[in-house]
C-alpha cells in the first residue's frame, strides 16, 4: 500500500510504502507509485535521484519477499516565492546627537541635566544629501508540488513629491538635495525645506536653545540663560533679556534687550533694537536703536543711530568705525559715557595682538613637536617600547599639538578676517564723526580715531570730528541716511 502525503502548504510531498500482509499478496511496483503520484496530482519538483532510490527499493523488497521493512521518503519539493522588497528611505539629514523631541535631555559628565538643550530640529544647508530612495524590486513566484503557481506580495512603492527648496539629483532622480537652508520637512510624503523657524511663545524651558540654519522668529521673548542662533535673519517680537543671540543676518528686536550685564548680542548683519540696556552687542552693520543706549558695550563695524527726540545714549561704551548719532549723549549728573567713532576699535592693535599669539602658538609647536620627535626615536631605539610614564607624555603631547594646531586656524583666521575689515576701511576713507541733536552732557569722553577729549561742559546741536589732533566741536551736520528729528525734548535725561 502506498500513502502520499502533502504538507497544507503543497510545498512538499512524503511517500510511504508499507509491505504486504503475506508473502502471497503482492508486492507495490514502481508504476504503482507513478499511480498514486498522479491520483494525488504531485506533478513539480520531484526529485527523480530520491525517486530512483525509491524503484531500487520496491524491486529489492519484492525480491527478497520483505514483510517488515516500510519504505519512507520526501519524494517532491515546491519552489517557494521570492519575496518582494519595499521600496525604502534613508535618512541622511537627522541628527541623532540631538535631543529628541520626548526631550530626553542630555547630561554632562557630572550627570547634570542641560535643561536648556534645545529640542530635535532637522537642520541642514544647501547642498546637504537629505533623502535617499532604494526602488522597490518585485518577487519572483514559487510553485507547488501539484504545480499551482504561488505569487509574492506585491512590493510597496513610496512616493515622494519634492517640495519647496529640494532638488533631485539630476544623475540619480531617487536622491534628494536641499538647495536652501533651513528645517527639514518631511510630511505626506512631501519633502521640503522650511528656510523659518517660529517661536509661538517664549523661548524658554519649554522650547530650549535655538540654532537654526535659516531666519528664527520668536514671536515672545528670549528669556534669561538661553541662546539662539540664526543662521540667516532673528526678529524678536517680545523682549531679550539675560540671553546670548548670535545672528548671521539682520536682528530685530521689537521689544528692546534688558541685558541684567548677561545678555550678549553678536549680529553680522544691521540690527535694529528698541533700547539697550546693560547688554553687550557687536553689530557688523549699521546698528539703529529707537529709544536709549544705557549702561552697555556696543562696538559697531559702521554706522550707531539712536532715534527719535529723546534718543540717548548713557553710561557705557558705545563704539562705531564710521558716526554716532543720538540726541542725549550722557546724563546731567555726569555718568561716565565713553564714545569712540573711526579706528577706535583699533584694527592694528588687535592685528599686531593676533600676530603676537600666533608666534606664540608657533614657539609651543615646535617645542612640542621636538619632544615627540625625541620619544618617537627613544621608541625606536628600545624596539617599540617606551616605559609608562614616557607613554602618558607622548599622548599627552600629541593631544596637545592637536589643540595647538586647532587654536592656529582660528587665529589665522580671525587675522585674515581683522585684515579684511582694515582694507575696506582704508579704501572707504570714512570721515568718523559724532552728530548729537539735542545736548552732550559733562562727563561723556569723546575718542576720534587718535583724538580724544573729555567735556567738561554742555554742548548742543553740535557734530564732532577730528581736526588737527584734536577733537572739535562743529555745528550739527548730519550724513547718515537716517532721519533724525531734531526737536528739542520736553525733558532731558535725569
Amino acid at each position: 500500500m502506498i500513502f502520499v502525503e502533502i504538507s497544507p502548504d503543497e510545498m512538499s510531498a512524503r511517500i510511504t510504502i508499507l509491505p504486504p500482509a503475506s508473502a502471497d499478496e503482492k508486492f507495490m511496483t514502481v508504476d504503482d507509485l507513478h499511480i498514486a503520484l498522479a491520483k494525488y496530482n504531485v506533478v513539480y519538483g520531484i526529485n527523480n535521484n530520491t525517486l530512483t532510490e525509491v524503484a531500487v527499493k520496491i524491486s529489492q523488497h519484492a525480491a527478497a519477499k520483505n514483510l517488515t521493512d516500510i519504505i519512507e521518503a520526501n519524494l517532491a519539493s515546491g519552489t517557494p516565492a521570492v519575496k518582494s522588497q519595499d521600496a525604502r528611505i534613508e535618512y541622511f539629514y537627522k541628527n541623532e546627537d540631538e535631543p529628541s523631541p520626548s526631550r530626553d535631555l542630555p547630561e554632562d559628565e557630572d550627570g547634570r541635566v542641560d535643561y536648556k538643550a534645545g529640542r530635535k530640529m532637522d537642520n541642514v544647508i544647501r547642498g546637504s544629501l537629505l533623502i535617499r530612495k532604494t526602488p522597490f524590486v518585485p518577487g519572483k513566484p514559487g510553485k507547488t508540488v501539484t504545480g499551482r503557481e504561488m505569487p509574492p506580495a506585491p512590493p510597496k512603492d513610496i512616493v515622494l513629491i519634492v517640495g519647496k527648496g529640494v532638488i533631485a539629483n539630476p544623475e540619480n532622480p531617487d536622491e534628494f538635495y536641499a538647495d536652501a537652508d533651513g528645517q527639514v520637512v518631511f510630511k505626506g510624503g512631501r519633502i521640503s525645506i522650511q528656510p523659518i523657524y517660529e517661536v509661538r511663545g517664549d523661548v524658554d524651558l519649554s522650547v530650549g536653545n535655538i540654532a537654526f540654519y535659516g531666519t528664527v522668529i520668536v514671536h515672545g521673548d528670549v528669556k534669561e540663560g538661553f541662546k539662539v542662533h540664526a543662521g540667516v535673519d532673528l526678529i524678536v517680537r517680545g523682549v531679550v533679556e539675560g540671553a546670548d543671540l548670535k545672528v548671521d543676518g539682520d536682528l530685530t528686536v521689537s521689544g528692546g534687550v534688558i541685558g541684567n550685564d548677561k545678555a550678549r548680542i553678536i549680529c553680522k548683519g544691521d540690527a535694529l533694537i528698541q533700547y539697550i540696556q546693560n547688554a553687550t552687542v557687536e553689530v557688523a552693520g549699521d546698528l539703529s536703536v529707537r529709544q536709549s543706549i544705557m549702561h552697555s558695550k556696543i562696538a559697531c563695524d559702521r554706522t550707531i543711530t539712536v532715534a527719535g527726540q529723546k534718543g540717548m545714549i548713557v553710561g557705557g561704551q558705545v563704539i562705531a568705525r564710521r558716526e554716532i548719532t543720538a540726541a542725549i549723549i550722557g546724563a546731567n549728573f555726569g555718568t561716565s559715557t565713553e564714545i569712540i567713532v573711526g579706528e577706535q576699535v583699533d584694527l592694528r592693535d588687535q592685528i599686531l595682538s593676533v600676530d603676537e599669539q600666533l608666534k606664540e602658538f608657533a614657539r609651543k609647536m615646535e617645542k612640542t613637536k621636538k619632544a615627540l620627535a625625541f620619544l618617537k626615536q627613544m621608541h625606536a631605539q628600545r624596539g617599540g617600547n617606551l616605559p609608562p610614564d614616557k607613554k602618558e607624555l607622548y599622548t599627552w603631547l600629541s593631544r596637545a599639538l592637536v589643540k595647538l594646531t586647532s587654536e592656529t586656524k582660528i587665529f589665522l583666521e580671525k587675522k585674515q578676517d581683522l585684515e579684511t575689515k582694515q582694507r575696506v576701511y582704508l579704501e572707504e576713507k570714512p570721515v568718523p564723526r559724532i552728530n548729537c541733536t539735542y545736548i552732550i552732557y559733562p562727563g561723556v569722553k569723546v575718542t576720534i580715531n587718535r583724538a580724544f577729549r573729555a567735556f567738561s561742559d554742555e554742548q548742543k546741536y553740535c557734530s564732532l570730528i577730528e581736526a588737527e589732533g584734536g577733537v572739535r566741536v562743529s555745528p550739527l551736520k548730519i550724513t547718515s541716511k537716517t532721519k533724525i528729528e531734531t526737536d528739542e525734548p520736553s525733558s532731558p535725561a535725569k
